[in-house]
């Protein structure tokens, strides 16, 4: 019986985005950021790749990716190892 007097009611509490004190902080920010908008389609794709390489390195901690390399060459020596073993067959 005590949960229909509740005065607590979720839907009146719901954020519904930021409010002015935040647009007042970040309209700085904001207008800086419309003024360097890309005005061609290239600058446009230059941008994009730029932020793309930027996210890939942030990803990845700035360090270089070693994962491939422990595979890849073990793989390759034993590819050339090989190669070397049937040119050595076809010769003799």
């Amino acid at each position: 019986m005590g949960r229909f007097r509740d005065p607590y009611r979720p839907e009146r509490h719901y954020m519904r985005g930021p409010g002015p004190k935040w647009h007042e902080k970040h309209r700085a920010a904001f207008r800086a950021a419309a003024s360097v908008q890309p005005k061609d389609e290239t600058e446009r794709e230059i941008l994009f790749q730029t932020a793309q390489l930027a996210k890939t390195a942030k990803a990845s901690g700035g360090k270089h990716d070693l994962r491939y390399a422990l595979w890849i060459v073990p793989l390759t020596v034993a590819a050339l190892i090989g190669a070397v073993a049937v040119a050595a067959a076809f010769a003799a």
